[in-house]
């Protein structure tokens, strides 16, 4: 992929993994109740997220972990170790400044925090897996026309 193709894939990405965490933590949450409150915490997870993404080399420590364990580049479990270790790190990111944004620096933040983030972990891997090959179709579309 290009460069251009690639900053597309990445946009693209945090767009859909955006609105489905956000989906998932609503619903972890207790629920929709407020269309303003659901836009505006998808956009402090998409903002977060993309920010993250331009300061934390993601892909390169994904692709480091997964070749580190001897792993075969274009293999499952290459693709799968890669993009879990990648949504490890967005999810804690994302999971863990929301919920300090919306709970404020309470004592018990990082149980609270806890309490969501196995299922929105599991959440984003199943959507990073489903979602990469299409964005990146999406994305060599988008840029070449």
């Amino acid at each position: 992929m290009t460069a251009k193709q690639t900053q597309m894939l990445v946009l693209l990405q945090d767009i859909v993994l955006a609105f489905v965490i956000n989906s998932a933590a609503t619903i972890l949450g207790g629920g929709f109740m407020d269309t303003g409150v659901y836009l505006v915490g998808m956009f402090m997870a998409f903002s977060i997220n993309y920010i993250a993404g331009l300061i934390i080399p993601v892909e390169k420590i994904g692709r480091a972990v997964a070749g580190g364990i001897g792993l075969k580049d274009g293999s499952f479990l290459y693709k799968l170790v890669r993009i879990f270790i990648i949504n490890a790190i967005f999810v804690t990111i994302i999971s863990f400044t929301i919920a300090l944004i919306n709970c404020g620096p309470v004592p018990d933040i990082v149980q609270i925090w806890l309490g969501t983030y196995p299922v929105l972990h599991l959440v984003g891997l199943v959507t990073s897996m489903l979602i990469e090959s299409p964005c990146m179709e999406l994305a060599k579309t988008l840029i070449d026309g």
